[in-house]
């Protein structure tokens, strides 16, 4: 069973958020294959309380941790409903960043692969 592991010993609300979010994406063969060559990080961050996140790819090895960090591979930035609708797959990343819904930074083609952890099936 894959599951993330945790960088730290305490994560803050966004970070169990997608921890859970990803510890059940991840079970699907379909997203694993797509996400377990990954490597790299991306930093998620909720807009108006400026909360971070860092999941870490590493090759089949992801790991989660609070905070930013300061070079990550890709960056996504949005409010909690717009992080809400994503992980719900009511709105797909790149329409997100698209209808600027969302902020993103880094290896946009990297960000796509790496969302597809994001969003519940």
């Amino acid at each position: 069973m894959n599951e993330v592991r945790l960088m730290e010993t305490e994560l803050n609300g966004l970070g169990w958020a997608l921890k859970q979010i990803v510890d059940q994406t991840i079970q699907d063969p379909k997203v694993w294959e797509s996400v377990r060559n990954i490597k790299g990080s991306l930093v998620v961050r909720e807009a108006a309380t400026s909360v971070a996140v860092t999941i870490w790819f590493e090759n089949g090895d992801l790991g989660i941790q609070n905070d930013a960090i300061q070079k990550p591979s890709a960056y996504i930035e949005a409010g909690f409903e717009e992080l809400a609708d994503i992980s719900s797959g009511q709105i797909h990343p790149v329409r997100a960043v698209i209808a600027r819904r969302i902020r993103a930074k880094g290896n946009l083609l990297k960000l796509l692969r790496m969302s597809k952890v994001m969003i519940s099936q």
